[in-house]
């Protein structure tokens, strides 16, 4: 499941499997605006 999960982050983000792999090995969080600046996700709803 992990390795499914890193391989659909490479290719949204478009980052090495290596960044993709040590980020979801750190113990930090990222907020919404860091998450769409690293192409995570698309779109941060702000009300």
């Amino acid at each position: 499941m992990r390795e499914t999960i890193t391989r659909v982050y490479v290719q949204r983000t478009g980052k090495s499997l290596w960044v993709i792999s040590e980020d979801m090995e750190r113990d930090v969080f990222m907020s919404a605006a860091e998450a769409q600046a690293h192409g995570i996700v698309d779109l941060v709803a702000v009300e």
